[in-house]
Protein backbone atom coordinates (compact mmCIF):
# COMPACT_ATOMS: atom_id res chain seq x y z
CA UNK A 1 0.00 0.00 0.00
CA UNK A 2 1.34 3.27 -0.82
CA UNK A 3 2.40 6.17 1.41
CA UNK A 4 -1.24 7.66 2.32
CA UNK A 5 -1.44 11.66 2.51
CA UNK A 6 -4.13 14.16 3.91
CA UNK A 7 -3.74 17.54 4.73
CA UNK A 8 -5.65 19.86 7.06
CA UNK A 9 -4.58 23.46 6.52
CA UNK A 10 -4.99 26.45 9.16
CA UNK A 11 -4.20 30.01 8.19
CA UNK A 12 -2.89 32.29 10.75
CA UNK A 13 -1.76 35.63 9.94
CA UNK A 14 -1.21 34.48 6.86
CA UNK A 15 1.05 31.37 7.54
CA UNK A 16 -0.39 27.91 7.28
CA UNK A 17 -0.19 25.84 10.32
CA UNK A 18 -0.90 22.34 10.02
CA UNK A 19 -0.64 18.64 11.06
CA UNK A 20 0.13 16.52 7.98
CA UNK A 21 -0.09 12.76 8.82
CA UNK A 22 1.57 10.66 6.43
CA UNK A 23 1.88 7.01 6.67
CA UNK A 24 3.83 3.96 5.27
CA UNK A 25 1.85 0.67 5.65
CA UNK A 26 2.34 -2.94 4.43
CA UNK A 27 -0.19 -5.33 4.98
CA UNK A 28 0.23 -9.03 4.34
CA UNK A 29 -2.82 -12.00 4.86
CA UNK A 30 -1.20 -15.46 5.20
CA UNK A 31 -2.28 -18.91 6.92
CA UNK A 32 -1.83 -18.34 10.74
CA UNK A 33 0.95 -20.57 12.17
CA UNK A 34 0.51 -24.09 13.45
CA UNK A 35 -3.34 -23.82 12.17
CA UNK A 36 -4.32 -25.05 8.48
CA UNK A 37 -8.14 -23.86 9.59
CA UNK A 38 -6.99 -20.16 10.43
CA UNK A 39 -5.18 -17.12 8.76
CA UNK A 40 -3.60 -13.81 10.12
CA UNK A 41 -3.94 -10.61 8.36
CA UNK A 42 -0.82 -8.42 9.48
CA UNK A 43 -0.12 -4.81 9.58
CA UNK A 44 2.99 -3.38 9.61
CA UNK A 45 3.51 0.78 9.10
CA UNK A 46 4.89 3.52 10.30
CA UNK A 47 3.75 7.53 10.75
CA UNK A 48 5.06 10.83 11.34
CA UNK A 49 3.88 14.60 11.07
CA UNK A 50 5.34 16.13 8.24
CA UNK A 51 3.64 19.33 8.96
CA UNK A 52 4.43 22.09 10.86
CA UNK A 53 2.08 22.56 14.15
CA UNK A 54 1.91 19.71 16.99
CA UNK A 55 -0.89 17.13 16.99
CA UNK A 56 -1.72 16.81 20.05
CA UNK A 57 -3.49 13.83 22.12
CA UNK A 58 -2.85 11.75 18.71
CA UNK A 59 -4.83 8.08 18.47
CA UNK A 60 -5.09 5.58 16.12
CA UNK A 61 -6.74 2.44 15.52
CA UNK A 62 -6.32 -0.11 12.74
CA UNK A 63 -9.79 -1.11 11.46
CA UNK A 64 -10.45 -4.34 9.93
CA UNK A 65 -13.60 -4.95 8.06
CA UNK A 66 -14.09 -8.69 6.97
CA UNK A 67 -17.14 -8.76 4.99
CA UNK A 68 -17.02 -12.51 4.29
CA UNK A 69 -17.51 -13.23 8.43
CA UNK A 70 -19.48 -10.03 8.85
CA UNK A 71 -17.19 -8.36 11.77
CA UNK A 72 -15.53 -4.88 11.67
CA UNK A 73 -12.56 -5.03 14.62
CA UNK A 74 -10.64 -2.47 15.97
CA UNK A 75 -7.61 -2.94 17.45
CA UNK A 76 -5.65 0.32 19.04
CA UNK A 77 -2.13 1.52 18.08
CA UNK A 78 -0.34 2.34 20.57
CA UNK A 79 0.67 5.78 20.28
CA UNK A 80 1.92 7.99 23.45
CA UNK A 81 0.79 11.55 23.28
CA UNK A 82 1.44 13.81 20.73
CA UNK A 83 3.69 13.83 17.66
CA UNK A 84 5.64 16.83 16.82
CA UNK A 85 5.92 18.03 13.27
CA UNK A 86 9.76 16.13 12.56
CA UNK A 87 10.14 13.61 9.83
CA UNK A 88 12.93 12.48 12.25
CA UNK A 89 9.93 11.25 15.22
CA UNK A 90 8.93 8.78 13.40
CA UNK A 91 6.56 6.19 14.32
CA UNK A 92 6.10 2.21 13.82
CA UNK A 93 3.18 -0.10 14.68
CA UNK A 94 2.65 -3.74 14.38
CA UNK A 95 -1.21 -5.26 14.10
CA UNK A 96 -3.20 -8.67 13.78
CA UNK A 97 -6.15 -9.78 13.14
CA UNK A 98 -6.80 -13.98 13.19
CA UNK A 99 -9.83 -15.34 11.32
CA UNK A 100 -10.96 -18.97 10.00
CA UNK A 101 -10.10 -19.10 6.52
CA UNK A 102 -12.67 -18.39 3.75
CA UNK A 103 -12.95 -20.37 0.70
CA UNK A 104 -12.66 -18.79 -1.72
CA UNK A 105 -10.33 -16.73 -0.33
CA UNK A 106 -11.41 -13.45 0.59
CA UNK A 107 -9.61 -10.21 1.40
CA UNK A 108 -9.99 -7.92 4.27
CA UNK A 109 -10.39 -4.14 4.33
CA UNK A 110 -7.81 -2.35 6.22
CA UNK A 111 -8.28 1.66 7.25
CA UNK A 112 -6.02 3.55 9.55
CA UNK A 113 -7.76 6.00 11.43
CA UNK A 114 -6.10 9.11 13.42
CA UNK A 115 -7.44 11.35 15.45
CA UNK A 116 -5.43 14.48 16.95
CA UNK A 117 -5.72 18.07 18.54
CA UNK A 118 -5.13 20.58 16.28
CA UNK A 119 -5.49 24.68 17.67
CA UNK A 120 -7.80 23.35 20.13
CA UNK A 121 -9.67 21.46 17.58
CA UNK A 122 -10.28 17.91 17.14
CA UNK A 123 -9.32 16.78 13.73
CA UNK A 124 -9.82 12.93 12.06
CA UNK A 125 -8.16 11.30 8.80
CA UNK A 126 -8.68 8.14 7.45
CA UNK A 127 -5.90 6.25 5.59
Amino acid sequence: MPASRRTIYIYLSGIAVIVHIVSDVGISQGAAENNSNMETIKVHGTFWNDGNEIAKNLSGVVIYTDAAHNKVVRKNIPISGDLPPDKGSVMEFDSEYTREKTMPKTDVNIMIKFDWTENGQPRTTLL
